[in-house]
């Protein structure tokens, strides 16, 4: 992808672009966003708009959809749409967030972003490809007529390459006949294959197999079984994943059982192995910005310690005219009030500084840290893997995330706190661990301020991370009862109990910390030869 007047000065961006030509995707990524990064300082958007792009494109590829959505639109607010000159990058862009809209399966949002693609092309080409992206995409959502027109379209354009016109021609033809009736697509079906195998377009080839497929799997299934099992082998050939996870669930639809069985397990498989690798993708590229956003810190806090020390000698070069030009009372008093209120300003920031992170740190572990072992704790034992369970716990652990790197206040949980709570105990419970809970009430719950409520939530997720970590215990009682002024809550397990004397790690400071603020108190008795007690005692409004 070109860009108008690419600064060659950026060296950045040229080692971006020479690993992108060596398919070194994770490396190039590293460098398109530091490129980005010195366009911006030195106000040139529309190249860090080219970059951020480029990254989003690579994202996609990696098959982590969001981040490339996300990473697309932080380039559109940099371009100017207004300029013509910046239209094609606009089309380009706007293809890319289509294509990872499309990726999740939201087709019909994606649909408009290739309209906006089409409309910003600056040529007949360029366009007719977005358009063929749309007409794919009209196609999942079983809009065949209107993807018919526009595979009608392209066909009648001025078509370069027989593998284009191959692609547009077989397109057209699984379109139209659920459309039209009288249409019989077997001739144009089988002149795409042909044009296919005489340019070794294998890829294209296995499209005309799916496409054939689809038109016999109603009317002969022994011609539909026939290209689905062309499609195994070619997809086994070629090692394409996607493709042979489709080919592997047509064929379960129609051979008989033991063969089913045999490719079913191979579609579990590598459905699995694909969904692992776009989770695992994402996390890579996160952690690449995060990695990169830490390094640009370190380097600001480096400027600031130079200036820090330009500052200093500054101030001292004054004194020393002050010495030359006052009079030694004068002096004396000067530097003595001068120093006193430096100190106080420098004590002052010191201890915000570390009040943040103390804080920050707090909400991580709590949180973030926390809320991570809960949605592993989950998924050990979880034999059926729900896909999209799974992304909302993740999504809701990201919006956290992003909730503590902001600032931000957490929203106020929706849902009766007696059934967060029990939802909470329920997410840490497996086959060899028996739950018991007594009194959870949501009128009880009820007398605690949401305050205290939203403090109280981590200390009971803090207790039972450390006890699937340590405990060993295979009982765990949850109990609630009113106690006069206050709330008790007890934590009963029969694990290996607490040593004698208990190291307090992070976690358990946090949770006395908290308990502390509201007025309440922890409590761990200590008494007992196995298992753990733990008191917690919170007071009512």
């Amino acid at each position: 992808m070109d860009s108008k007047k690419t600064d060659t000065t950026n060296i950045n961006y040229l080692t971006a672009n020479k690993l992108l030509q060596e398919n070194k995707l994770d490396s190039s990524f590293i460098y398109f966003d530091l490129a980005s990064d010195e366009f911006l300082a030195k106000g040139d958007s529309l190249n860090a708009a080219t970059c951020l792009i480029q990254m989003a494109v690579t994202l996609y590829m990696e098959g982590d959809f969001y981040g490339s959505q996300e990473t697309s639109i932080e380039a559109d607010r940099l371009i100017n749409k207004e300029n013509p000159s910046h239209a094609a990058l606009l089309a380009y862009n706007y293809n890319n967030i289509g294509n990872a809209i499309s990726g999740y399966s939201d087709h019909l949002k994606a649909i408009p972003y290739y309209d906006l693609a089409i409309q910003y092309s600056y040529d007949s080409v360029t366009a007719l490809s977005y358009e063929n992206n749309k007409a794919v995409t009209l196609s999942y959502i079983n809009n065949y007529k209107e993807a018919s027109e526009i595979f009608k379209k392209i066909l009648q354009s001025n078509i370069s390459s027989q593998a284009e016109y191959a692609r547009a021609l077989s397109n057209y033809a699984n379109s139209h006949w659920r459309v039209d009736l009288n249409y019989n697509p077997l001739q144009d079906l089988r002149k795409a294959l042909a044009i296919r195998q005489k340019e070794n377009d294998l890829y294209g080839v296995n499209a005309s197999y799916a496409h054939l497929y689809y038109y016999f799997k109603d009317r002969n299934q022994d011609s539909a079984l026939y290209y689905a099992r062309k499609s195994y082998a070619l997809a086994s050939q070629l090692n394409n994943t996607k493709d042979i996870i489709n080919a592997s669930e047509k064929l379960v639809q129609l051979t008989q059982s033991d063969s089913s069985q045999h490719y079913f397990k191979i579609y579990k498989e590598l459905s699995d192995s694909v969904r692992i690798a776009r989770l695992k993708a994402s996390n890579q590229y996160a952690m690449i910005r995060y990695e990169a956003e830490k390094s640009k810190m370190l380097n600001l806090q480096l400027e600031k310690d130079v200036l820090d020390k330009d500052l200093h000698l500054a101030q001292q070069r004054m004194i020393l005219v002050v010495v030359v030009i006052s009079t030694s009372l004068g002096i004396v008093f000067f530097v003595y009030r001068y120093n006193k209120r430096k100190k106080e300003l420098q004590l002052e920031a010191d201890n915000r500084i570390k009040e943040n992170k103390l804080k920050t740190s707090k909400k991580v572990h709590d949180v973030v840290a926390n809320g991570i072992y809960r949605v592993m704790s989950e998924l050990e034992n979880i034999e059926d893997l729900d896909r999209e369970d799974l992304l909302d716990k993740l999504e809701i652990m990201y919006e956290k995330s992003r909730d503590i790197s902001y600032e931000t206040e957490e929203k106020d949980l929706e849902k009766p706190f007696s059934k967060e709570i029990s939802y909470l105990l329920k997410s840490f419970a497996h086959e060899n661990l028996k739950l018991f809970i007594v009194g959870n009430e949501e009128e009880l719950w009820k007398k605690i301020s949401p305050q205290n409520r939203k403090e109280l939530l981590p200390v009971i997720q803090e207790l039972l991370v450390n006890m699937r970590k340590h405990s060993e215990a295979n009982e765990l009682i949850f109990k609630v009862e009113e106690l006069g002024v206050a709330l008790g809550i007890h934590y009963i397990d029969n694990g290996i109990g607490f040593p004698a004397e208990i190291k307090k790690g992070n976690g358990l400071m946090n949770t006395g910390n908290r308990m502390e603020k509201i007025g309440g108190a922890i409590n761990f008795d200590l008494t007992r030869e196995k298992g753990a007690h733990i008191i917690i005692t919170v007071p009512f409004e």
